[in-house]
């Protein structure tokens, strides 16, 4: 049996969401007020404003796109948990998941992070309740993404690059094969090639190709660089 909403001692999640598309924003927020577990409490397209009605209105979860004007979100989040005395988790809601946020979701100490492409509202929802009752969420796209280093911290597949493969991946977007790389580097073809191997299984994939998109996705390399039509480096490119 649902039970009926009540203004005195809820026992489901008030959330406000924070999303500079005000369709957005809205649709999401009376998709999820129809949810009889949820209770929006507010709605706001800044995260400075969020910050101001987190202190008024004390939400359990606060909803917010990555994607903002403004104060930036990632601070917001570190703010919201101050000034809510960590009452108030922040749950990021993004249509561009990448590894760098699942970096800076972490390093905040924010409840986690759903995709808005893969995830329906009814998962949202869920989502939700989830972290209100103290656990972390990650859309299964992006938790996929997550690797666990010897210290037992969770962490991206971006953050377990060195700076040598980092920057193999940058000559890989010029077109340059593995001897010119090699020598622009002043490393071994042998190291070269290893590295490659190294990045493709770190990164999960199979060709130069896929790893180009990664790098440019996650902003290592200008999209214009990326030299699609490139010389054979390995016979997989």
């Amino acid at each position: 049996m649902m039970l009926a909403k009540s203004n005195s001692k809820p026992s489901y999640p008030r959330v406000l969401v924070v999303d500079d598309d005000d369709a957005i924003m809205r649709a999401v927020a009376r998709v999820l007020d129809s949810d009889e577990s949820i209770q929006i409490i507010g709605q706001t397209t800044h995260a400075q404003a969020a910050l101001a009605m987190v202190e008024s209105t004390k939400p359990d979860v606060v909803l917010m796109d990555i994607h903002m004007h403004g104060l930036d979100p990632f601070l917001a989040c570190k703010q919201i948990t101050k000034v809510s005395v960590g009452q108030a988790k922040v749950l990021f809601y993004t249509g561009f998941p990448k590894d760098n946020y699942l970096d800076r979701c972490l390093e905040v100490g924010a409840a986690g992070i759903v995709s808005k492409h893969s995830e329906s509202l009814r998962n949202l929802a869920f989502a939700i309740r989830h972290v209100a009752a103290g656990n972390t969420y990650f859309s299964p796209e992006l938790d996929k993404r997550l690797v666990q280093r010897k210290d037992g911290v969770a962490t991206s597949r971006l953050a377990t690059l060195s700076d040598r493969e980092v920057s193999v991946l940058r000559e890989l977007s010029l077109g340059r094969t593995q001897s010119e790389i090699a020598d622009a580097l002043d490393i071994s073809e042998r190291t070269v090639n290893k590295t490659v191997g190294d990045l493709k299984s770190k990164l999960e994939v199979q060709t130069i190709n896929e790893m180009l998109i990664f790098a440019v996705n996650e902003g290592l390399v200008h999209p214009e660089l990326q030299f699609l039509q490139r010389r054979d480096i390995n016979s997989d490119a």
